[in-house]
């Protein structure tokens, strides 16, 4: 009799400290979204304060153009009569210049920026992913006698050249804009191959990148059901060089049984949703609450 209370005792008792261990992380849990939720506030003012600051550029660049239209109609009013003077050709230099000066500053909004050489322009391209800074890029561009690149720092397999013959002599807006897309969508599929390695071997192994621009990516990671562990393989791929997560995630595992296919089906959602490390970082959150579960669930079993 004795002996049971002892039991019935330590079993109250490991209840109970597996629910203080429950109730602990979900505390935390409770906090860090309210964290979240603050940042995410305080991030959504920020846009409405950048995009005030977009429109006002906006609305400066469109002044110049008008400006530069203007004159180079008198500009070609004035050839026609032979009087185009070296001076006016500067000023209209100058004019293009400014235009250019001020798209430099509007894109800066967004991870571009520029300051004016002798010859041109040097532009900054600053990657960024989920928040965190990550490479940067960058373009000498010359001017005159002709748009072109001098010197740059972009991936080899990055079709830089395309972008270039496509956009450069025609529209310097579009030719920043999809660069900067292709850039910024390989940091970040860079950036989580890279978290993902952080992880620990009892848990994610044998990662490895399919190509050089990140757009597949494999590894295998340990689930544990029902008191067992299995071993899952995955392999994303990014559908788009501009895609920054998996349009596609395949799951496999040699173990058929329902309850496992259900979570990979599971998996290939939240994969294809989310940051793989976040992604990951919720499988492995959620097999710790379902084992503490399991504990306490155990626990009163002695009753």
């Amino acid at each position: 009799m004795e002996e049971a209370q002892n039991l019935f005792r330590e079993g109250v008792l490991s209840h109970l400290e597996q629910l203080e261990t429950l109730s602990h992380n979900l505390a935390v849990k409770q906090e860090r979204q309210r964290q979240e939720r603050n940042s995410l506030k305080e991030n959504r003012e920020l846009v409405l304060e950048l995009r005030k600051k977009r429109d006002e550029l906006k609305a400066k660049i469109e002044q110049h153009k008008a400006e530069i239209q203007a004159f180079s109609g008198q500009a070609e009013a004035a050839e026609d009569h032979g009087n185009v003077a070296g001076s006016s050709q500067q000023a209209l230099l100058e004019m293009r210049l400014e235009e250019l000066k001020g798209k430099l500053e509007m894109y800066w909004l967004t991870g571009i920026s520029g300051k004016r050489t002798k010859k041109g322009v040097c532009v900054r391209l600053s990657t960024a992913f989920e928040g965190a800074y990550l490479d940067s890029y960058h373009l000498d561009i010359v001017l005159k006698p002709s748009v072109r690149i001098a010197s740059h720092s972009v991936p080899p397999f990055i079709p830089l050249e395309q972008f270039t013959q496509q956009h450069l002599q025609t529209d310097l807006k579009k030719f920043l804009s999809v660069l900067f897309g292709h850039l910024n969508a390989y940091a970040g599929r860079k950036y989580q191959f890279q978290q993902l390695q952080t992880f620990p071997g009892s848990f994610v192994s044998d990662a490895r990148q399919g190509n050089s621009l990140h757009t597949i990516l494999t590894f295998e990671y340990n689930l544990k059901l029902e008191k067992e562990t299995f071993c899952l393989r995955a392999k994303l791929i990014y559908g788009g060089a501009t895609s920054s997560l998996p349009t596609e995630a395949v799951i496999t595992c040699e173990d058929n049984r329902p309850s496992v296919q259900e979570k990979i089906s599971s998996h290939s959602s939240l994969f294809c949703h989310n940051p793989l490390h976040k992604a990951l970082d919720f499988i492995s959150s959620e097999e710790q609450t379902l084992n503490r579960t399991s504990a306490s669930l155990l626990g009163t079993d002695i009753f």
